[in-house]
This record gives C-alpha cells, structure tokens and sequence, in this order.
C-alpha cells in the first residue's frame, strides 16, 4: 500500500493540485490520472482544514481585491464564493475516484463552517465571517462536507487533524478553551496502548523536514501555511515495516547581510 498524505490546505488549491501533480494523482487539467484510476495500492488522505484562508494575501487572491477586508459583504462574498468554486472541484475529483480512494478528514475549520451555532474562528488578525453572516455554506457542499469522518486507520497508521486521542479532534467548545494541541508537549507515547504504529495529524503549523511528536510516534503535516512552502508524505507501507518520504519545498527563505 502507499499512502499520500497532504496537510492542512487552508484554501490553497494551487498548491494542492500541484502537490497531487506530483504524487501522480492528477494531471495538469486537474484530472485523475489513468494511473491512478488503474491502481488500487494507494490512498490519499487530507487531514483536514480544507477551508479558511491563513493570511490577508491568500483572502485577497480568493476575493480578486488589493485588500481583503472581512467586514466588508463584497469583500466576504466574494471569498465565500471563491471557496465554494474550490470544494466543489474537489468534491468532483473525489466522485472520479473509485471509492475510498481519496479521504478527506473534518478539521476544526471544516466543522466551524458548517456549524451555523459556531461562532467565528481567527486566525492572527483575521476573523473568518465566511457563512456566518449573510450567507451559509450551500446544502450540497453542508452535506458533503458533514461525512467526512474525524478519524481514519489504514495499514496500522492513525490519521486524523490534531492528534491520537478522540478527544483531540472533537471541536466542541472546550476544544478552544483547552487548547487541545498541547499534548504535543507531553513526554508521552499516545499510541502505545492503540492498535497503531504510526500518528500522522495537521492542526499544528510546522515548517521543514520531519516533525515528531508522541515519542516519535506521530508526524506533524500542517506544512502548508507558509509564502509559497508546500509539503507531503508518501508512505510505502509493508507488512511489518513502513517507510516515510517527505516531499515538496520547504523554506522559501532570504538571507541578506
């Protein structure tokens, strides 16, 4: 089995195309490739995400504005609009696959946009009124979007957007008022009493090579949030052992003295 795994996308579909150019997934006219649609040892899962943009230049690029303000009802419609257009091209490149293929899993973001009773979330300065305010996220994309699972399993790895525990990935609203990443600090292997061998999760923003949590156990993939920075993991996985690569770019970086 080889599994591709991409974390948090935030928006981003160029760089999610480009990343599945290269695992030889989708083509160029974004399409299943035949060699995928042919082959059925690989999965490729998303770890959740999906929407909400990270930065004021990303909100700006999605609302084709010089300044993306998020009171201003243009400004978010168009956004909203915007990320729609995106969901709905994934959602018919995930009904071109053959089922189970492609795994999207609910990140905090994804649940906060279909959750009418949920308030807005930020991120550093930005507050994302996106459905929360005029308009709410169409009944098509609401529905879609409320199957994706919270957790998936597959050749003993764990996925999932923030970490081993259910509670972890539960986004109520104790989810924010425990800050329900910090079990990355803890001297402490989650999966040790799990089925599971490996950890893969999103959710914490990570830049460059491999990050390690749970004693080594887990990988940190929310790799995608930085200038043009992408990365993604394709995971060979044999009977007793598995083996981990790390693509993409990493540290887009000036140094000047």
């Amino acid at each position: 089995m080889q599994l591709t795994v991409i974390g948090d996308i935030h928006t981003q579909e160029r760089k999610l195309w480009r990343m599945l150019l290269e695992a030889g997934i989708a083509d160029a006219e974004r399409q299943p490739t035949a060699a995928a649609l042919e082959d059925d040892s690989w999965r490729l899962v998303l770890l959740g995400d999906v929407v909400h943009a990270k930065t004021r230049e990303v909100y700006s690029h999605l609302a084709e504005v010089e300044d993306y303000d998020e009171y201003n009802p243009e400004h978010r419609r168009a956004a909203e609009l915007s990320q729609e257009a995106f969901l709905r091209e994934l959602k018919a490149f995930q009904e071109k696959l053959p089922a189970d293929r492609l795994v999207i899993l609910m990140g905090n973001h994804d649940f906060n946009a279909i959750s009418p009773d949920q308030g807005p979330l930020r991120t550093g300065d930005i507050t994302h009124l996106e459905w929360k305010e005029d308009h709410a996220l169409p009944d098509d994309l609401r529905g879609w979007i409320s199957g994706w699972p919270h957790e998936f399993a597959d050749s003993g790895i764990h996925f999932a957007h923030v970490g081993p525990l259910e509670k972890h990935n539960t986004y109520d609203q104790n989810f924010y008022l425990e800050n329900r990443r910090s079990w990355l600090m803890e001297d402490r292997d989650f999966l040790a009493d799990t089925p599971y061998r490996l950890g893969v999760y999103g959710h914490t923003p990570v830049r460059g090579g491999l990050n390690l949590a749970s004693q080594g156990k887990a990988i940190l993939l929310d790799t995608n949030g930085t200038a043009d920075e992408y990365s993604w993991l394709r995971i060979r996985v044999h009977e007793d052992t598995y083996r981990v690569s790390l693509q993409g770019l990493y540290f887009d970086e000036i140094m000047q003295r």
